[in-house]
């Protein structure tokens, strides 16, 4: 049986934040202490911050070494990066977290992934960055969605408080969230907005008539299932086709989406004066929950793709044309650079103005389009302005319509995408520049 199988967890951060999931009854954890009062908690023991061998460090403690399969949790914070792992004769699997934001996080882990020789590579956040592990050679790619969730079963309560309960993080990596937060104060928007315990969030969602959810950059993020595992309705944002949130989700059914402040607000006064209809969006998402996404089944299809060769094809990469498509003219690494800067932007601005001069290769443009909230805009050969619905072959994403070349000027952009030699005239205003 799957359950029995020695699975050794390098996990990546302090197990009161998240804890580790649970892939087998005897699995082993370790992990690096992330803070100073940090428990050892499921922790067998400790591993250093960054980069380590794994093996000398289960041997210091005198861990077992002998497993059948390695599973290691990482993201771009770098807090977990055990080396050494081909001294481990059993099937090495790499579990991917937050690549959406942070300092080059995409070639950050990218970099550690090629740098260690993996069986298995799972993202659980981002599918829409499934293409670039796939264009940096990798395989055996996988996206299981919610992966480290913990299911807290929680009674339906006889009534809900007719209001918006939000329980997580409101740091500074979340401008947007925050943006959000209290636009739904200055609308007087009954609102409850902490930071607390899972048990705690729980409990909130599922007293709440409506559970708020902003992902901090377009990622497909814990609380999205954490809600509907405690029978709230969830509001949350609209993410790229990319994220896999619509194959996981039916909008208007088991939850309720919004693409920018406005329709935020809209959706939940809609919500609180419609009980019934609140109730129900939060009955179907929890049944959606139970049947396709309890945190036991997550474990048990990564288990069953590692041991047996098997897996989902819900889980396949597909559904995106980028998976497809190269660019052997353009260096890897200068498209990641320009993705990621516009990453960057796009996780500060509301609604970032993205301008492409016309000699940048259009591999560029198509990196971006999971960019949702950007408006990407092309200069074409003539002068004008091109907008990529009429480049069909940009994953479909609309952003408008072509506008005239006076427009290059009279508008300020948030960042100009150039050819180091491009001659863009002085007036064109930009906040910043990056050259491919």
């Amino acid at each position: 049986m799957l359950a029995n199988k020695r699975i050794l967890v390098s996990w990546y951060t302090d197990p009161r934040y998240i804890p580790p999931f649970q892939l087998s009854d005897r699995q082993v954890v370790v992990g690096p202490k992330m803070a100073a009062d940090q428990p050892q908690m499921m922790f067998a023991g400790r591993t250093p911050t960054g980069s380590y061998d794994l093996m000398e460090a289960l041997e210091s403690q005198r861990i077992a070494t002998q497993y059948d399969a390695i599973v290691v949790w990482t993201d771009a914070t770098g807090t977990n990066l055990p080396t050494n792992l081909d001294a481990f004769d059993c099937p090495k699997v790499l579990c991917v977290g937050d690549t959406h934001h942070r300092e080059s996080p995409l070639r950050s882990v990218l970099g550690y992934a090629s740098g260690n020789r993996f069986d298995f590579i799972v993202l659980s956040y981002s599918r829409h960055h499934l293409h670039w592990f796939q264009q940096a050679g990798l395989s055996n790619l996988a996206w299981i969605p919610g992966l480290p969730v913990r299911h807290i079963e929680h009674p339906a309560p006889a009534s809900k408080i007719p209001g918006v309960a939000f329980v997580g993080n409101m740091q500074k990596y979340h401008p947007r969230r925050l943006r959000l937060i209290e636009t739904l104060h200055a609308e007087q928007i009954p609102l409850l907005a902490i930071s607390n315990t899972r048990e705690i969030s729980a409990e909130i969602f599922a007293s709440s008539l409506v559970s708020f959810n902003a992902s901090l950059n377009g990622d497909l993020n814990m609380r999205v299932f954490e809600i509907l595992s405690a029978g709230g309705c969830l509001l949350t944002d609209r993410l790229a086709p990319q994220s896999g949130l619509d194959l996981c989700l039916k909008e208007g059914t088991e939850f309720l989406g919004y693409d920018n402040a406005e329709e935020m607000v809209a959706q939940a006064r809609f919500l609180l004066d419609h009980h019934d209809i609140a109730d129900r969006i939060a009955r179907n998402g929890h049944s959606a929950f139970l049947d396709r996404m309890q945190p036991k089944r997550r474990a048990n299809d990564l288990m069953t793709w590692v041991f047996k060769g098997r897996l989902n094809d819900l889980y396949r990469p597909g559904g995106d044309a980028r998976l497809n498509r190269t660019e052997k003219t353009v260096p890897l690494q200068k498209r990641l650079e320009i993705y990621e800067a516009l990453q960057e932007l796009h996780r500060q601005l509301e609604r970032p103005r993205f301008l492409f001069w016309s000699d940048v290769p259009e591999i560029f443009i198509s990196d971006a389009s999971d960019l949702t909230r950007a408006d990407l805009s092309v200069v074409d050969a003539g002068g004008g302005v091109a907008r990529t619905p009429d480049a069909p072959d940009i994953d479909g994403r609309p952003h408008g319509t072509k506008v005239d070349a006076g427009q290059i000027l009279r508008s300020e952009w948030d960042c100009v995408v150039a050819r180091a030699n491009a001659a863009i005239p002085d007036g064109v205003r930009r906040t910043r520049l990056l050259t491919v």
